[in-house]
């Protein structure tokens, strides 16, 4: 199904849906710049399909394994796959195989805090990543998928973990990636088209000659952004 939020977000910086959150209310919703893009420069948006893992330790009660196919049941069209590792980067969550498999269902990214490997492979295939790590270690034998379709937590930059909930939606740049709880997407996103606007004129008027304290003055950059309701 079309999302026409997601148009309106992959045209917005993160930086802009960032200050935004901030002034309505919402500070921690930006992922810990320790998480690596895989290629610089990659931008996507989507809605947050979640799933968590957790190490395969032989002889500790564990909750059940996730099927085998569950990468390929969440990829969803639109969906960023984000993967809570449980805290374990000591082998790789998924490798091209899977990549490929999430690309064609539709998936336009993936955000976790564990490791992945054929990283190169990935980066051919144009599937961006947001990543705690790349190694050549296989992950099969030492983690194990075990919740899908559960709200998880990822490393912040500042306030502690950041939260997020199957279909939050996710936005990725240059700068980082930032998580947007759906019942306030549509306010926050409408806010920060409207920030777009009013830094694109301080932009003009500033190539223009005025001086920043001028123009940021006569341009107030927050005075339409509402305390969020969700």
């Amino acid at each position: 199904m079309h999302d026409p939020l997601l148009d309106r977000l992959r045209n917005l910086d993160t930086g802009q849906v960032s200050d935004v959150l901030d002034e309505a209310g919402l500070p921690n919703h930006a992922l810990a710049s320790a998480l690596m893009p895989l290629a610089p420069g990659q931008r996507f948006a989507g809605r947050a399909a979640c799933l968590r893992g957790e190490r395969n330790v032989a002889g500790r009660a564990q909750t059940p394994a996730a099927p085998a196919d569950t990468f390929e049941r969440v990829a969803k069209p639109g969906t960023v796959v984000v993967i809570e590792a449980g805290g374990f980067q000591g082998g790789a969550l998924l490798g091209g195989f899977v990549a490929l498999s999430l690309q064609r269902g539709g998936c336009v990214g993936l955000v976790t805090d564990g490791a992945i490997r054929d990283a190169d492979e990935i980066r051919d295939l144009g599937f961006p990543c947001v990543v705690g790590a790349v190694t050549p270690v296989n992950g099969a034998r030492r983690w194990r998928l075990s919740e899908v379709d559960v709200p998880v937590c990822l490393p912040g930059q500042s306030d502690g973990p950041v939260r997020v909930s199957p279909g939050d939606y996710i936005l990725a740049d240059g700068d980082g990636v930032v998580a947007i709880p759906a019942g306030v997407a549509e306010q926050i996103i409408a806010d920060a088209e409207e920030l777009q606007r009013i830094e694109r004129r301080i932009g003009e008027e500033m190539r223009g000659g005025g001086s920043r304290t001028t123009v940021f003055k006569a341009n107030p950059r927050f005075d339409h952004v509402r305390p969020a309701r969700g």
